[in-house]
């Protein structure tokens, strides 16, 4: 089933990537409270202690210092400090399927997901505080588009002052965008907080930005006290899906998202720019070392550039299954995605080489733990690899739960 949802999402996927594969659809938020008697709201509700949560759905992994930090449905926070060999659970205030976490130090770290829910941890990752959620992302998208109309009205109203044709045909365009804006903005508003967020990415513990469904990005510049929609930054006008962010170089951001999109910004997101994208499909990820690069999407598409993204060359890794997330190691570049596949490549992200783990179970998110092994999280929870690309047999353990 979830191959099907991954390969039926070429054109326009309701939630995309990580949101897929948790099977959870959009549309299904609008159904009527009657039929979920008992319903609980995810934002309101703790995820509760299991021992099973390093087998369920996990959707992203990411090292803080020495310890692991894993993400995913049922809002399921689990941390290891042993290269995954056993995990404990952390305590999160929400069950709202996460699908993305990020550690800009071993302190600090920052998780997404479902209901536009944004957590923050200040213990490395066993304790989390919600920060923000779809609800208060409608109100920042709401005002933003108001002011943005408020804007283009001015700016007809002086072209009109100025008697100047160009100036009046471009203003006239950017009211009935504005216009257009709002009533879409107050229509999201109105069925509540459904849209996803898909990725975070800080720079420190103070700079962040985190992203998602229908062109959906929030900016901070605070640790998340206060996130601000950053939406009209980025050239989006038709709210693509925002899959990924990725930092290459010193201060320049990447994202991807659907149909291809593909922007850059070389001020730390002060300022985005489309550039040229290789593929008119799904994109889901980038990874770099040094000026070499691999974008990767639909399809078991890979894309390699030796020039910092200027141009682009098509690979052929042997896989067709499409491709969710990777890292770079020290000594081997790992992508990993559907029906169980992992690429991996060199250290120069050259030299591909593609297997299907048994059990063609899907695969999220890969992190090289600091013993060179490789940990693995999707759908059947969490699996570790050695640098060869074997599954290691190890027992995968779970402490029981303090709360």
């Amino acid at each position: 089933m979830f191959s099907d949802l991954v390969q039926r999402s070429v054109d326009r996927p309701l939630s995309m990537l990580r949101a897929c594969m948790s099977g959870v659809i959009l549309a299904a938020m609008l159904v009527s409270g009657s039929v979920w008697a008992g319903w609980q709201d995810p934002l309101q509700s703790p995820a509760m202690p299991t021992e099973r949560a390093h087998r369920n759905l996990l959707l992203d992994v990411v090292r803080a210092d020495n310890r692991l930090v894993a993400v995913g449905t049922h809002g399921h926070i689990i941390v290891s400090d042993d290269h995954g060999l056993s995990w404990q659970q952390a305590r999160v205030p929400v069950t709202a399927t996460l699908t993305a976490v990020h550690f800009p130090s071993g302190q600090y770290g920052w998780a997404v997901g479902h209901d536009g829910v944004i957590l923050h941890s200040n213990d490395g990752g066993l304790n989390w505080t919600k920060q923000f959620d779809g609800y208060v992302a409608n109100d920042a998208i709401v005002a933003a588009a108001q002011k943005r109309l408020q804007l283009a009205e001015a700016r007809l109203e002086q072209a009109r002052l100025d008697d100047d044709p160009l100036a009046i045909e471009d203003a006239e365009m950017r009211l009935e965008n504005a216009i257009f804006g709002l009533d879409d903005a107050q229509y999201d508003a109105s069925t509540g907080s459904t849209k996803p967020f898909l990725d975070v990415w800080f720079y420190d513990a103070r700079r962040g930005f985190a992203l998602g469904a229908y062109g959906m990005i929030f900016h901070t510049q605070d640790g998340g006290q206060t996130w601000e929609d950053a939406s009209a930054r980025l050239p989006n006008p038709d709210r693509l899906h925002l899959n990924a962010i990725t930092v290459v170089g010193a201060q320049s951001l990447v994202i991807v998202g659907e149909m291809g999109l593909f922007v850059r910004s070389d001020d730390l997101g002060e300022n985005w720019h489309q550039q040229m994208s290789p593929y008119d499909g799904s994109l889901f990820g980038l990874v770099s070392h040094d000026d070499h690069q691999l974008l990767f999407g639909l399809r078991g598409h890979v894309f390699r550039s030796d020039d910092g993204g200027i141009q682009w060359q098509e690979l052929q890794t042997g896989s067709e299954q499409s491709l969710f997330g990777g890292f770079v190691g020290r000594k081997n570049t790992l992508l990993v995605g559907n029906g169980g596949s992992v690429v991996f490549f060199d250290a120069e992200l050259g030299k591909p080489r593609s297997l299907i783990l048994e059990g063609r179970q899907p695969y999220a998110a890969v992190v090289e733990a600091r013993n060179g092994d490789y940990v693995l999280v999707g759908e059947a929870g969490v699996k570790r690899l050695n640098a060869q690309g074997d599954l290691l047999d190890q027992h995968i353990s779970m402490a029981a739960g303090d709360f």
